[in-house]
């Protein structure tokens, strides 16, 4: 279904600045040399985790966490535009039931499903599954969502479920090419002044502050049979871990390239990043997305109590 499909990305959003966000880590800061292993679960860290006990990204000073959708290279016409929404997360990783690892939720601000939320509790548990609820204002009504296929793409946009929340290290094989330095800007979503609007006018221009940087590069093989990729190298940052670029292969030939500008948040963990903007492009199809979050938008380690994060405040946020 469409509806849940949108709905799910405000999710994986929530996962997204919930990324450098875990009180409960017991993966130290590495020392000496690394095995590709131990790199792909530093990277998982930064990704799904973090160092903080919560954290919030929400409209501040007209600024707001957008997510551009663009068209097909052919199916782009002059003048038209991408689709736009916006949206606000809530994060908390240091709940007080010591069963559950995390609770977030995520509230549509903006466009057709303007005000619909979404809560997420997570277990320590591997083996129990997430529980998803739903917020339908027009319904009053609160719905159970079920986890989505990993292959799925979000909202229409180029990234996919496994890409952003369900894939583990253990999902694949991983192999150290080297190391090396970051060579050039990261790409973005540029647009043509016909295809602005008042939401987009502001968006970042391609990332060259990363370019020196030392880097892993990292190849990591999927274990699935007859998936939608064989293989992807990611350029990953020595001291962060943060994944700068990744590039997607099947059958040889370079399918996707997911960019992401980490930036850090200025504390004394070097892996406590957040991801500034994160743009994936189809090269067959020149299908492209945008995720962009303005630091002013983000606040962490805020003092809300545990009720907080509860199904009355999401109805409440919602509305």
């Amino acid at each position: 279904m469409p509806l849940l499909r949108n709905l799910c990305l405000f999710v994986i959003m929530a996962h997204l600045l919930g990324m450098p966000v875990m009180a409960r880590s017991d993966l130290p800061y590495p020392e000496g040399p690394l095995t590709a292993e131990q790199i792909a679960r530093q990277v998982h860290l930064v990704i799904h985790s973090g160092l903080l006990r919560n954290a919030l990204s929400k409209r501040s000073k007209g600024e707001a966490a957008l997510i551009i959708n663009r068209a097909t290279l052919a199916k782009r016409r002059s003048g038209s535009r991408p689709s736009v929404s916006s949206f606000e997360t809530y994060i908390n990783n240091d709940p007080q039931n010591q069963a559950v690892d995390s609770v977030r939720m995520a509230i549509i601000t903006s466009g057709k499903t303007k005000g619909t939320g979404i809560l997420l509790t997570s277990y320590v548990d591997p083996k129990r599954s997430s529980n998803m609820l739903m917020w339908l204002p027009s319904l009053r009504k609160i719905r159970r969502i079920l986890e989505p296929d990993p292959q799925d793409y979000w909202f229409g946009t180029t990234l996919t479920y496994g890409e952003l929340v369900l894939r583990k290290p253990d999902d694949e094989t991983h192999e150290l090419l080297g190391e090396g330095a970051f060579e050039d800007c990261l790409a973005v979503m540029e647009l043509e002044p016909a295809e602005m609007s008042r939401h987009t006018k502001h968006l970042p221009g391609p990332q060259c502050a990363h370019q020196g940087k030392p880097v892993y590069r990292l190849k990591s093989t999927s274990r699935r049979n007859n998936w939608w990729y064989d293989y992807h190298i990611s350029e990953i940052d020595k001291q962060s871990f943060a994944i700068y670029r990744t590039v997607y292969f099947k059958d040889a030939k370079k399918i996707k390239t997911v960019s992401v500008d980490w930036q850090s948040l200025g504390l004394d963990d070097p892996r406590i990043t957040y991801p500034r903007y994160i743009y994936g492009v189809l090269h067959e199809s020149g299908r492209d997305s945008l995720v962009y979050i303005p630091r002013g938008t983000i606040q962490h380690n805020v003092d809300l109590p545990d009720r907080f994060w509860s199904e009355l405040t999401l109805k409440k946020k919602a509305r």
